[in-house]
């Protein structure tokens, strides 16, 4: 499945290969924003997919007390090149709009990147603090036993001129069920190319009759819904859709 990137630039290094995991929020590959920082990416990726070297295999000996080998060193973290600098670019135009000197900030990002947060931190800008939602203390409990709760009253939804309301099969319950549940999964975007060619040969044609793109795709769009309404049903009570 391909997954889109938000970022502009050149694919210099690719840090997680085809068939690898990473964690959730690690980089699996390097941007560059020029040719002249693919070196650079290149080198960094290098030292940060490098592996640390294996501790020695303790062997057997004949001997009367147990000799620990030491443990393998650490390897420390390859620290940032220093010349060029690597941040986002929202994080440049953030830079730029509050007049902060991106140059001297140290980057919390992958690889020592400035990230937008780093610019609004030294601007002196923070984030709204999340309320602190307390619950408030319950009255105490009347001493006669509590009354059943009434049963749940069904919604009701208005009806929609011109619609009907069609059951779901079974296939399309299961659908419905797994759309719900996908409410909790983090989203992502998937993008297709299309080939235009056809549209952009009408709209040259009928741009002269003031006739706009906008106008094309609604009519596009439109005649596609006539052809699989499905794709303009509402589902409100779970076992149906309008």
């Amino acid at each position: 499945m391909d997954v889109e990137t938000f970022y502009d630039g050149i694919l210099a290094a690719i840090v997680v290969n085809e068939g690898e995991t990473a964690p959730v929020g690690a980089p699996i590959g390097l941007l560059a924003e020029t040719e002249a920082e693919i070196a650079e990416a290149k080198a960094k990726a290098a030292a940060q997919s490098s592996p640390a070297p294996a501790a020695p295999v303790e062997q057997s000996a004949p001997v009367a007390a147990k000799v620990e080998s030491p443990a393998a060193p650490a390897v420390a973290a390859a620290p940032p090149t220093p010349g060029k600098l690597v941040a986002t670019p929202f994080a440049k135009k953030l830079a730029k709009q509050h007049k902060v000197d991106i140059s001297k900030l140290v980057g919390t990002g992958p690889f020592g990147r400035v990230t937008p947060e780093d610019v609004e931190k030294a601007a002196g800008i923070t984030a709204a603090p999340k309320p602190n939602l307390v619950a408030a203390a319950a009255p105490p409990a009347a001493a006669a036993a509590p009354a059943a709760s009434p049963p749940k009253a069904e919604r009701s939804f208005p009806e929609i001129p011109g619609s009907n309301v069609v059951p779901f099969t079974a296939m399309q319950s299961a659908v419905s069920k797994n759309m719900l549940e996908s409410l909790s999964v983090p989203t992502f975007r998937v993008g297709y190319p299309i080939a235009t060619d056809a549209l952009d040969a009408l709209y040259e044609k009928v741009k002269p009759k003031g006739v706009t793109m906008t106008v094309l795709l609604a009519k596009a769009v439109a005649m596609a819904l006539v052809q699989h309404p499905v794709v303009n049903a509402t589902c409100t009570d779970g076992p149906s859709f309008t």
